[in-house]
């Protein structure tokens, strides 16, 4: 792979890092089969490292980049969620489950949808910076807003990324009931009891991983790393590549192959 730093012959252990770490998160987040608790465990390290601690500000000041994100612009149906009382629970999610794009999803205590329901399907992208990134809202529960900063740090810090912790502040709890509150993969009557939320969606139709919000928040962050732009260009590609037939079978998969635009 052909990298380019300046006028550095080779590029330093920083960008290294940053490229292998680039390339763990599309193998743990963009996969063939339903993506595995363990695999967003591990992706919430390299999240957490890039985006909430500074790395990712040391790298690009030191290579004379800016940098920016594509993310879903839906803040304003974060307003409507909480002003609206029905409403108990809003995600801003941008993933797929089971080959299908979920963008945005909400709970409410009552069967009619409510009024601004038909803006998410006109939710746009935006390119922004990355304190904005950070700070926009993830995650809407129990009248609180959580940032995806906070989101990530908790699942990082308290679900077995970086550390597995039991103790919690009084928003940390509200994040907690939020991870039980509604849950995302298999059918329920396949999973052990104790496994799925109050509330289910059954958006895979095999396996045995069920996933939260929290999860589904740290895999919006991972995909806006891989992503991410320097100097309003896309630094990765992901290209979809078929398998021959004979390796798909009766069935062609999709696999990604990754490479790298050249460093400024």
């Amino acid at each position: 792979m052909a990298v380019n730093a300046g006028n550095t012959e080779e590029p330093d252990q920083l960008q290294r890092l940053f490229e292998d770490d680039l390339r763990s998160l599309v193998e743990l987040t963009f996969t063939n089969g339903p993506v595995q608790e363990r695999h967003i465990r591990q992706a919430s390290v390299i999240v957490r490292r890039w985006l909430c601690d500074n790395e990712l500000s040391n790298l690009t000041r030191r290579l004379g980049v800016s940098v920016t994100f594509p993310v879903q612009d839906d803040g304003h149906l974060f307003e409507k969620a909480k002003n609206d009382a029905s409403i108990d629970y809003y995600l801003s999610v941008g993933v797929k489950f089971d080959g299908r794009p979920m963008m945005q999803l909400y709970a409410s205590r009552i069967d009619t949808p409510p009024t601004w329901a038909a803006e998410m399907a006109t939710v746009g992208v935006k390119m922004v910076r990355l304190g904005y990134a950070m700070k926009r809202p993830s995650l809407f529960f129990e009248g609180v807003v959580f940032p995806l900063d906070e989101v990530v740090r908790f699942a990082c810090n308290k679900h077995g990324g970086a550390h597995h912790d039991t103790s919690r502040n009084q928003r940390e709890e509200v994040l907690e009931r939020a991870s039980r509150h509604l849950t995302f993969g298999p059918p329920a009557e396949t999973l052990p009891a104790g496994r799925k939320g109050a509330t289910h969606l059954a958006l895979e139709r095999s396996g045995t991983e069920v996933l939260n919000g929290t999860s589904l928040v740290v895999m919006v962050a991972a995909t806006m790393l891989i992503n991410i732009h320097f100097d309003g260009q896309p630094l990765c590609e992901i290209r979809p590549v078929k398998q021959s037939p004979l390796l798909a079978r009766a069935k062609r998969r999709l696999q990604s192959v990754f490479t790298f635009g050249r460093w400024r």
